[in-house]
């Protein structure tokens, strides 16, 4: 069992950050854990415990914060069912496009884990999500973005990474402007990924995670086909308050 330190979020977000893996709770020691976060005086660590929750002994005895659960859900992709739905797939933003991505980007943080992390909070945040944009332009975690727009103005971003050695295709961000919501561009978006996929990839699965919490979201997926549950995380927060 060993924390394994994570330099980009570190560097991100100005403190030290580490990150635990754990399958099975036999494995984990709450002791040993707390004795490597003094001892390497980590700021934040995320233990990631997959299929089943820890039990409460450890939790309390490790000092540990649920912080969300993620569900990563699969759906079989058959090209030919999508080859003539079109897609406008971007690694290039015009400034007023990039504005607006901006936009979506920040609204969409306010539902993640970092937003009410105290040690990061939601300036970091929204400054993340803004990165992550960047980062489709640059394809850098992710490949690029689909966005759908109404009057010149963006209303709905999503952002996929594919793995082509595999043939598995990813969604790592979808938002959608919060004055633009219950008007089918969820769909919209993720309709265009499936074409693009189907036409430019030989892409057979796609898996996207979400939090649970989020029951619109688990709903959508399922009208969307994704049926398949591939893994279920849950996402534990270690503040180490003696820094």
């Amino acid at each position: 069992m060993k924390i394994d330190k994570l330099d980009w979020d570190s560097d991100f977000f100005g403190i030290k950050i580490g990150r635990l893996s754990v399958t099975n709770a036999d494995d984990f020691d709450p002791l040993s854990f707390i004795d490597q976060v003094h001892d390497e005086k980590y700021d934040l660590v995320y233990v990631f415990k997959y299929q089943t929750m820890f039990g409460y002994d450890k939790i309390t005895q490790a000092g540990l914060d649920l912080v969300d659960i993620q569900i990563t859900m699969s759906k079989k992709i058959n090209r030919y069912d999508y080859r003539d739905f079109p897609y406008d797939f971007r690694t290039g933003l015009t400034e007023k496009e990039l504005a607006g991505c901006y936009h979506i980007a920040e609204e969409t943080a306010i539902v993640s884990r970092f937003y009410t992390e105290k040690t990061i909070g939601p300036d970091k945040t929204r400054n993340l999500y803004r990165k992550w944009i960047d980062n489709a332009m640059k394809k850098s975690f992710s490949d690029g973005l689909f966005l759908t727009k109404e009057a010149d103005s963006v209303t709905g971003i999503h952002l996929i990474k594919t793995d082509r050695q595999n043939n598995v295709g990813y969604f790592t961000l979808t938002g959608v402007d919060p004055d633009s919501k219950r008007m089918g561009i969820g769909r919209k978006l993720w309709e265009q990924s499936f074409g693009y996929f189907s036409n430019e990839t030989e892409i057979e699965i796609i898996r996207s995670p979400f939090s649970f919490q989020n029951a619109e979201s688990f709903n959508f997926h399922l009208k969307m086909g994704f049926n398949k549950l591939e893994e279920i995380k849950y996402i534990y927060h270690f503040r180490n308050i003696s820094l």
